[in-house]
């Protein structure tokens, strides 16, 4: 076959995504005008020259604008990494701030807890004192006393120790207060000057973007220009669109009248084959010469529908090329909407600019803002050290007071124990003195002895009177101490509270800073939007878009308004309590100072009861002891330090390195990169000219073969018409009728051929040639242009290497610039280790001075011991004296001998009393303390449950919540359900509604070319079975009656071709009417189910009447070969076969004669909801009518 030979070359073509053009071996007048208006190659051999050079610069304005705004935006980050490194160290500041802060405060608490120590040790001091008196009045326990004594000088040393250890810590943080002032004073003015470059980069950025702007401006104007040309472009492809779908029209056409033409030819030949059925009794010889003429016209027939073939598959291929066209207009449309957005974007940057210059101004303002409350945090952090200064002072003030006390308490103790001796050694002597009365029994009493013990007694009760008052006195001091630490505690927590608000406002302040770069950022990509759009935006939509972004820009007014007053009047309510707070401290301090006076002078009174201990040489000692200690602490701190800063030293070093080794990679990778790229690219150029060559080589084989089938098909033409000659040369005289119609239509099939040849030799191919070489050539341009940006990045990398090198070389200063600061530390740490070793030596210079002190007071301490010795001697005389005056009040002795031995049995049963009271009220407070932590214990388990209820509880809510949320949900969904089902259900209405309008029009109407096809079919029947089965067809189409089926004749049964599909048609009240009807209803069952199945695009069929058209072969395929539609179009005929009755033959082909009627598909129900409106043929169709018959048989 001719015909079909090209068929696998042009689906291997149409991978390729090109045209297959046949036959291009010269073009025609209209081609080769396009091609003249086109500039463009006329044969596929010239398309070997590519031009490189790209029409249009618009893709490379476009990608250097891209570029221009990339290091707009790489420089802008940058500038925001650094504000971001500037807010961390301001953050890190307050933070260090913070925590010196939280240090001071700490000293503070353990110096109160260290002055209660103290206050808690004096109560104890007293309270053992009266004690000692205790004992003394009772004379028991001398050793016990001595011990307490010791124990009561050993904790004495220890708070002294611990005290001495308070002041160096307080002494220390001070000192290292003062350095992070200072460090935060400079790091305050590097911010400062690194705020001011920042401002200067943002100006030198804002000129760029201005220039750059400028020049965006000029090549949106350009870019304008080529869109505009390229809308001229698009216009005039759209024309050649419109041609070749007017043309794709017409080849539609001129294929349906070649296949109505085929179905002509078809008829004329099954009618010669009844013919020649006819006459194969009547004449043998002269039909063979027919036959084999017959069988040449079976070939050129089926040379005819190759070709139609071959012309459907070039139909096909038009339209893929028409939508490949109508893509390629999208594309370009797409691309006419971003570069109208771009210019759109260039005009709302023109109008942003004002909008910038007033958000630059606000920034301004903001960093003005920041200053003004960075200074501010400077000046109340200044204040706020002076008042720690201040409270510092007064607490070593308060500490000296508490010590110089101290010292009078334990001298006081050291006379009340002299005075307890003495009184211990009187007493012996007076027992001594009672036992000589005794035994002397004398009964006289000695007045002036009994009016010493009065005296003795009054002098004691008057010191207990003196001990209680004063007891009383301290715990009133001690309670308004209290009183006012808690005010003090008051206020910290107020100053906490504030210094909250503080930093909550200080990260709003941040956060608008960030709000502010990010507003910069959108200013820059603004202002080249703006550029880029100012051609193309109308006035209306600007003016839109003005008001909008000026609500925008009154809205962040308002909103840093509001921010500014909130933080005013933080302000304010801080200075105001800073005030309340220092002049309750100032009150606080007066009444300090008014107790500390009442309890200097009450502190008075007890030194002049009491007297100083022998301390000097335990003070040297501590002293000692608390010089080494410093000089070994502050040795310590100093090696902590120098270790530190190696360590810092060494891990600065290895940072480098690491940097180094980073910067090394990266740039290798990045030299990698560029390889890779650069391969890659010249593989693609290189497949891509590859790609060239093999399409030309196609192009070029196609166009031969294409020579070839058209010379092939000339020959066979020229073959035809010499045998054509010949015969009807050979059998002039035996010249059949037919002959002479069949050379006509031959003449006429010739003629479309030549037709169709001209068609093919349209120049559309060519120009989507040209086309597709075009598009080749933008894909080397764009691949050009890709090559160029490698390059750009490549030169990004190397000036990348360079900043990186720049860093490098900064660091390295900043690396020498550590260690000199460094070596400075190590000197003056050098110079404080040598003014501790001074102090060190003046402190041994007061240790010796302490030690001559010593043995001046050791000497007097030995005179004093003489003068008591000489006392001594002059109260033996004395006791001498009063011996013989105590014999005489021997029976008073007895009588207060007896009284005392009461006095103290009731003493004794009261201090049980009492201890029994002590045990009663401890265990009572134990049982209370159990049962509150047992209650606690309840509660918190309590706490627990409802904290588990409240979760479940929560989390029921929330399901809840979920639960309705979905109902609403399903509410929603089946009331657009509901929605649809009600239009659905008008739609039925409407459509049931113009079905039966339809039907009832059509009822009545028969069409006349079934009607004549059956007439036709009945005349030409040669069996009489046939012709009664026609006749039964007839009458059901006219619906006779019963009667009137008598008289036509249609009153017996048979069986025929068409009994076994329809069964009779005649009415079912006859008995001869039986009829097959289960596999009748089984025909239609499936009849029903290929109708309502759903089509592929691409398939149709015949109708009931095909299903059942061949009685042999509808048993063994009737499920697979079941056709689509209701009716056959004029493209999907059904083909004859030679074995079939001639009388079904015409009535197939008169249904395929008859002018095609719309199709009428089934409808179900998915499509029904679809359709909106279906459309109907007047005229009924003969698939209608056979349904009807079904239906009634």
């Amino acid at each position: 076959m001719p015909g079909a030979a090209p068929a696998p070359t042009a689906s291997a073509l149409e991978d390729s995504w090109f045209w297959d053009p046949e036959q291009n071996v010269s073009s025609t007048s209209s081609s080769s005008k396009k091609d003249d208006d086109n500039d463009s190659p006329r044969s596929g051999t010239d398309l070997t020259t590519i031009p490189l050079e790209a029409p249009a610069s618009e893709g490379e304005i476009i990608e250097r604008l891209h570029r221009q705004l990339g290091d707009i935006r790489h420089q802008l980050k940058k500038q925001q990494l650094e504000n971001a490194l500037l807010n961390e160290k301001l953050t890190q500041v307050s933070n260090e701030n913070r925590e010196l802060n939280e240090n001071i405060e700490e000293l503070d608490r353990q110096h109160e807890v260290v002055v209660e120590n103290l206050l808690t040790a004096k109560k104890g001091l007293l309270e053992k004192c009266n004690r000692l008196e205790e004992d003394l009045r009772v004379m028991h326990g001398e050793a016990a006393v001595t011990k307490e004594l010791d124990e009561l000088k050993v904790r004495y040393n220890k708070l002294e120790q611990s005290y001495v250890g308070s002041c160096q810590e307080s002494v220390r943080l001070k000192a290292e207060l003062e350095k992070v002032v200072v460090e935060n004073v400079e790091t305050v003015a590097a911010l400062e000057r690194k705020l001011e470059d920042l401002q200067q980069k943002l100006d030198q950025s804002e000129q760029r973007l201005r220039t750059e702007t400028m020049e965006a401006q000029q090549r949106a104007n350009v870019a304008v220009t080529e869109t505009i040309e390229l809308e001229q472009f698009l216009a005039a492809l759209k024309d050649d669109n419109e041609y070749i779908k007017t043309e794709l029209e017409e080849t539609r056409t001129r294929c349906e009248q070649l296949e109505s033409e085929n179905i002509h030819q078809k008829a004329e030949l099954d009618e010669l084959r009844q013919k020649a059925e006819e006459e194969a009794f009547v004449a043998l010889a002269p039909k063979e010469d027919d036959q084999a003429e017959i069988e040449e016209l079976r070939r050129t027939i089926e040379q005819l529908r190759s070709e139609s073939d071959r012309w459907k598959t070039d139909c096909d291929r038009l339209q893929e090329d028409n939508l490949a066209l109508q893509k390629l207009e999208k594309n370009l449309q797409a691309q006419l909407g971003e570069q109208k957005q771009l210019l759109k974007r260039s005009e709302q940057q023109t109008l942003h600019e004002a909008q910038i210059q007033q958000l630059q101004q606000e920034v301004s303002e903001l960093q003005n803002e920041l200053k003004s409350v960075i200074i501010d945090n400077s000046v109340q952090l200044d204040a706020k050290e002076r008042e720690w200064q201040d409270k510092l002072n007064f607490l070593k003030a308060e500490n000296n007071r508490i010590q110089h006390g101290k010292d009078t308490l334990e001298a006081d103790l050291l006379e009340y124990e002299k005075e307890c001796s003495n009184l211990m050694k009187n007493n012996d002597v007076l027992i001594a003195e009672i036992d000589q009365l005794k035994c002397k029994k004398l009964e006289t009493i000695n007045e002036n002895a009994e009016d010493s013990i009065v005296i003795l007694e009054k002098q004691l009760e008057d010191c207990s009177r003196l001990n209680k008052s004063l007891d009383d006195e301290y715990k009133e001091m001690n309670k308004k101490l209290e009183e006012v630490l808690e005010e003090r505690e008051e206020l910290e927590m107020k100053v906490e509270s504030l210094q909250k608000a503080l930093d909550e406002k200080s990260k709003t302040v941040k956060d608008l800073q960030l709000s502010v770069e990010t507003l910069e950022s959108e200013k820059s990509s603004l202002l080249f939007e703006i550029n880029e759009t100012q051609s193309r935006e109308p006035p209306s939509e600007l003016s839109s878009e003005l008001e909008k972004y000026k609500s925008k820009t009154e809205s962040l007014q308002a909103q840093l308004t509001t921010i500014n007053e909130d933080h005013a009047s933080l302000v304010l309510k801080l200075q105001q309590l800073q005030q309340k707070s220092v002049e309750n401290v100032k009150t606080s301090e007066g009444r300090i100072a008014e107790l500390g006076k009442s309890l200097e002078a009450k502190e008075a009174v007890i030194v002049q009861l009491q007297q100083e201990l022998e301390r000097r040489s335990e003070e040297v000692e501590t002293l000692k002891i608390t010089s080494e200690n410093e000089v070994q602490e502050e040795l310590k701190v100093l090696r902590e330090r120098l270790e530190a800063e190696s360590t810092k030293s060494t891990a600065l070093a290895v940072e480098k390195d690491e940097l180094e080794q980073q910067l090394t990679r990266k740039l290798e990778e990045m030299d990698e990169m560029n390889r890779v790229k650069q391969a890659e690219l010249s593989q693609t150029v290189e497949t891509l000219t590859q790609q060239k060559d093999n399409l030309v080589q196609l192009i070029t084989a196609k166009h031969n073969e294409n020579v070839q089938y058209h010379g092939e098909i000339q020959r066979l033409s020229q073959l035809l018409q010499a045998e054509l000659a010949a015969k009807t040369e050979a059998k002039a005289p035996a010249e059949c009728t037919d002959c002479p119609t069949l050379r006509e239509k031959l003449a006429s099939l010739e003629q479309q051929t030549k037709k169709l040849e001209d068609f093919d030799k349209m120049a559309d191919q060519i120009q989507f040639l040209r086309e597709k070489s075009e598009i080749l050539t933008n894909n080397l341009l764009i691949e050009q242009n890709n090559q160029k940006v490698l390059q750009q990045e490549k030169q990004e990398a190397i000036e990348q290497k360079n900043n990186l090198a720049k860093d490098l070389d900064r660091l390295r200063q900043h690396l020498l610039e550590t260690e000199e600061a460094h070596t400075q530390e190590t000197v003056e740490l050098q110079q404080r280790y040598e003014e501790t070793k001074r102090k060190l030596q003046a402190l041994e210079d007061d240790v010796k001075k302490s030690t001559n002190a010593l043995t001046s007071a050791s000497i007097r301490a030995n005179q004093h011991a003489e003068t008591l010795q000489a006392q001594y001697h002059l109260l033996q005389q004395q006791r001498d004296e009063l011996v013989a005056k105590l014999n005489t009040a021997d029976d008073r002795d007895h009588k207060n001998q007896a009284s005392l031995t009461n006095l103290q049995c009731a003493l004794e049963q009261f201090q049980i009393n009492r201890d029994r009271d002590i045990e009663l009220a401890t265990a009572t407070i134990r049982r209370e303390l159990e049962q509150a932590q047992t209650r606690e214990a309840n509660l918190r388990a309590e706490i627990r449950q409802l904290q588990q209820q409240l979760a479940d509880a929560k989390n029921g809510l929330l399901a809840a919540a979920r639960i309705s949320d979905q109902l609403e949900i399903a509410q929603v969904t089946v009331a657009s359900l509901k929605e649809e089902l009600a239009k659905s259900n008008e739609k039925y209405e409407t459509l049931e509604g113009r079905l039966q309008a339809t039907e009832a029009s059509q009822a009545d109407k028969v069409e006349k070319s079934l009607v004549k096809n059956l007439v036709i079919g009945y005349v030409v029947a040669p069996n009489q079975n046939d012709k009664h089965q026609i006749l039964k067809l007839i009458s059901a189409v006219l619906t006779m009656d019963q009667a009137e089926c008598i008289k036509v004749g249609l009153n017996r049964t048979g069986g025929g071709w068409f009994n076994s599909i329809l069964g009779s048609g005649s009415a079912p009240s006859t008995p001869g009417a039986n009829y097959n009807k289960e596999s009748l209803t089984e025909a239609f069952v499936k009849f029903l189910e290929k109708e309502s199945a759903p089509r592929p695009p691409g398939t149709a069929g015949g109708g009931l009447l095909n299903i059942m058209a061949h009685p042999s072969h509808s048993q063994q395929s009737a499920p697979t070969t079941a056709s689509r539609t209701a009716t056959p179009t004029p493209q999907q005929a059904p083909t004859v076969d030679q074995n079939q009755n001639p009388a079904s033959a015409t009535a197939q082909a008169a249904t395929a004669s008859a002018p095609a009627p719309v199709p009428v598909k089934p409808i179900v129900l998915g499509e029904f909801l679809k359709q909106s409106t279906t459309t109907f043929q007047a005229p009924r169709s003969s698939s209608s009518i056979l349904k009807d018959i079904l239906s009634d048989s």
